[in-house]
């Protein structure tokens, strides 16, 4: 599983417990909003423990601001048995996990904190997430970098008039998302459009549907 937002929690307890590994992107609320209740849910589990994938940067704000005996408890101390609740790993971009017939690769885009999108092969096709990101030089030598992809999911966050708010915070529009698509030597065979803010995604999918960024594109 790529992050923790708040839709974590439409899953059902036996779903939950069918999730081993968590990979996150970066240290924001948005993404990892459902994790201490997720991880807490994990009693009486049989795939323990969970193990959460992060940068550096991302686990010591996990560890030092959620998981810290008052906010959450600290759930890698705590065991269900033999096992632990929960494992941090630390991973680095660039590196490369095998995983339960997946081939995951981490790569550090450009955000307002330190940030990681996700390469995922598995039986010849090519997932890639591109995290919480904006269109730049980074972001267009990363994705040329992975070769062909099936499917790319980028996000778009804000409308083009409020260009100045996605540039402070780097995130998407959908002038930058076209551009960050018009950058890549190869064009992904489908476009996963995500993290359409609330107060803007009627009018997002509207410039969307009216402009497709792609001719496969899907707004989530």
């Amino acid at each position: 599983m790529i992050d923790a937002g708040t839709g974590l929690n439409q899953l059902s307890l036996a779903q939950m417990h069918q999730v081993r590994h968590v990979f996150l992107t970066h240290s924001h609320m948005d993404h990892i909003a459902a994790l201490p209740t997720f991880l807490s849910n994990q009693y009486g589990s049989e795939h323990l423990p969970v193990t959460v994938y992060a940068q550096a940067h991302t686990l010591e704000k996990l560890q030092n601001n959620i998981f810290n005996g008052d906010i959450w408890p600290e759930l890698s101390s705590m065991t269900e048995g033999p096992e632990p609740i929960l494992k941090f790993r630390k991973i680095h971009p660039g590196e490369c996990i095998e995983l339960e017939g997946l081939e995951i690769k981490a790569f550090a885009v450009e955000h307002s904190v330190p940030t990681v999108g996700y390469s995922v092969k598995n039986q010849g096709k090519h997932f890639v997430f591109a995290a919480d990101t904006i269109a730049g030089k980074q972001l267009t030598e990363q994705l040329n970098r992975l070769g062909h992809i099936d499917t790319l999911m980028l996000e778009c966050a804000f409308p083009d008039e409020l260009l100045h708010v996605a540039e402070k915070t780097k995130h998407m529009t959908p002038a930058l998302l076209q551009s960050a698509l018009n950058s890549l030597e190869q064009q992904p065979a489908e476009l996963w459009v995500t993290h359409l803010k609330p107060s803007n995604e009627k009018a997002l999918r509207a410039t969307l549907a009216a402009n497709p960024p792609h001719k496969n594109t899907v707004v989530l």
